[in-house]
């Protein structure tokens, strides 16, 4: 499950991140056959792998060994399945004609199931042909396609949160309101609204997760009377106790979701209650009712909101970088989809890079401990370790022989009953545990504290601005220098010129822009806006400024245009026709309303105030 986690925000990371050619390398129809091609060599693959796996595992003696060399197998064919979805994406170009679909352009949500169903067909193929190795070590009778669906729905529970928070913003984008659009377009404003609404998913969730993986509540007789007493007993509160249906017998497991007790299921598979006796299953509720009182599931929301905070000033900052190194003038001597194939790898590799630090390493590290400390409180309500660590002795055999099976975010089971063992002879152990983890928290916290306000500083702070600028500057000096009749890079610098508060250099590329391109709308307004607007009144050209604008907005009716068109009228003393084009700005504008409806309201006084004198 953690596993595909880190697999499923990596795959919409890379998505989400990459830039579409301007001309596909292939045809619709060929793309379509490569991706095919490629679908059918994954098969193939792991067709002879499994094949192998199978033989290999048939010529030996069972064991434990098996269900390592098992795991070890399925996890190196996921990263395949992965190496082949970025195949599909950065080479085949993918999301060029899924884009081209008006509905999916518009859409996060859509590309972003478009990705995750492209992904999740490669891992299919592992999960159907690793089941004839699975049946070698465990106990399972159900069939592939079952397995397959099994997989399918558990793993769809995962994508809920993202569901949700990417679903609700595509959502608010069609509301008509435009402050919040604003809002909404921000990095700040998309990563508080991001961690409000995963904040609502983890706590009102729980249900809907129940139902998607067809759980139902345990029925009357023993086991649910010793669970009720348990609870009670216990003070731990649950909504409901439900079976929680798997592929086969060898699901033995149980687990607890939900912050708040109205929202809260534990979890238990029949599996487990059939080979477990009543201490031992008692041994296995502490565990569970550890992670509620020692408020496991809410640090795990902190952590997934850490990630968020950590990914915000990276997410800005890696691009920066790029452009601020030589790459991007080497790469563009490739062609235009190479240099943005590659562009787009290079500035996502370090949120990559950090995801599956934060993940694999730091989030693996505190819910390896998390589940030890869970382990641990079995002394706090039985006063003994032996009943666990004889229920984990069952489930490692009755899984397949698992106890040595590693794992990133648990330790063995191996190592789960040795440490136990260990507090069982040393009690001090439980209490140097305990004070590792908060130790670990408090640090993690603070350093979460720090790189979130630095951020928000580099974001919101002259910094930042400053740093954007310098870099921007670089990078079109260089561009301009190897193609210096190129009218739309020359036009970009001379704009950039303008906001460094050199007019002089701001009017001459743009001039020379125009002179290579002269119906460009995007030109014609940027040297009107210079014209218009300029703070050196040596200049200031307000009628050649109208004129620029009027032709600009002819060929264009773009929001930005119009107010420049604006702009050109009050500079020439037009204020009626400056606030009725301000208006018409205002209405196509789709982002940063605010600042049109500030010219609007500015237009308006300074008419009424010609008016009224």
């Amino acid at each position: 499950m953690y596993t595909n986690f880190i697999y499923f925000i990596v795959v919409l990371l890379i998505f989400s991140t990459q830039q579409p050619s301007p001309t596909p390398r292939l045809s619709l129809y060929l793309t379509l056959l490569a991706t095919l091609t490629f679908l059918s060599l994954f098969a193939l693959i792991n067709r002879q792998v499994f094949r192998r796996l199978a033989a290999r595992m048939s010529a030996v003696s069972a064991g434990p060994h098996l269900a390592v060399l098992y795991h070890r197998t399925v996890s190196r064919q996921s990263l395949l399945a992965f190496l082949f979805f970025c195949l599909d994406i950065y080479l085949l170009d993918i999301k060029y004609y899924l884009t081209s679909v008006a509905l999916i352009r518009g859409s996060f949500t859509l590309q972003g199931l478009a990705a995750l169903a492209l992904f999740l067909l490669h891992v299919t193929i592992v999960w159907f042909y690793s089941y004839q190795c699975h049946c070698r070590f465990s106990t399972s009778t159900c069939s592939p396609s079952a397995v397959v669906a099994a997989n399918l729905k558990f793993n769809l529970a995962i994508i809920l949160p993202w569901l949700l928070i990417s679903g609700s913003f595509d959502l608010l984008q069609l509301l008509p309101v435009g402050s919040l659009h604003d809002q909404l377009n921000t990095p700040l404003g998309q990563l508080l609204f991001f961690a409000l609404l995963l904040v609502i998913f983890m706590i009102f969730a729980p249900p809907l997760v129940v139902r998607m993986w067809g759980c139902r509540p345990l029925a009357s007789g023993v086991s649910r009377s010793l669970i009720e007493k348990f609870c009670q007993d216990e003070k731990f509160q649950v909504r409901e106790i439900v079976i929680w249906p798997g592929p086969g017998a060898d699901f033995i497991t149980a687990g607890v979701m939900g912050l708040h007790r109205h929202c809260r299921y534990l979890l238990v598979t029949e599996g487990l209650l059939n080979v477990l006796d009543d201490d031992e299953l008692r041994a296995v509720l502490a565990h569970e009712l550890g992670h509620v009182k020692e408020k496991h599931l809410f640090f795990y929301l902190i952590f997934l909101l850490g990630y968020l905070v950590l990914a915000f000033p990276l997410s800005t900052l890696s691009f920066l970088l790029v452009l601020a190194s030589d790459l991007p003038l080497a790469l563009l001597r490739r062609s235009d989809s190479e240099f943005l194939t590659l562009i787009s790898m290079l500035s996502t590799l370090p949120l990559l890079l950090l995801l599956v630090f934060y993940f694999r390493f730091l989030f693996g590290f505190f819910i390896r401990n998390f589940e030890r400390q869970a382990d641990l409180y079995v002394f706090t309500v039985m006063g003994r370790g032996y009943p666990l660590i004889s229920a984990l002795e069952k489930v490692a055999f009755h899984s397949g022989n698992v106890r040595d099976v590693p794992s990133w975010h648990h330790f063995s089971i191996k190592q789960r009953v040795d440490f136990l063992a260990a507090s069982a002879r040393n009690p001090s152990l439980l209490r140097q545990h305990r004070l590792k983890l908060r130790r670990a928290l408090a640090g993690y916290l603070v350093g979460l504290i720090a790189v979130g306000a630095l951020g928000y500083l580099f974001h919101s702070g002259a910094v930042g601005k400053n740093l954007n600028e310098q870099l921007n500057y670089k990078m079109l000096t260089s561009l301009v220098q190897l193609e210096p009749e190129n009218p739309l890079l020359l036009s970009s610098l001379g704009t950039l010129y303008y906001t460094r508060n050199q007019p002089q250099e701001a009017v001459r590329h743009l001039e020379r822009a125009l002179e290579l391109d002269p119906d460009n709308p995007e030109i014609l307004n940027n040297l009107a806006w210079v014209l218009a607007t300029s703070k050196e009144r040596s200049f200031l050209q307000p009628e050649r400024a109208l004129d620029l604008a009027v032709k600009a907005a002819a060929s264009s009716q773009e929001s930005h245009i119009l107010d420049t068109l604006a702009e050109a009228y009050h500079v020439n003393g037009q204020a009626r026709k400056a606030l009725a084009t301000a208006e018409e700005a205002l209405a196509a504008a789709t982002g940063n309303r605010s600042y049109y409806l500030e010219q609007v309201e500015r237009f308006r006084a300074e008419l009424q105030e010609r008016e009224s004198s």
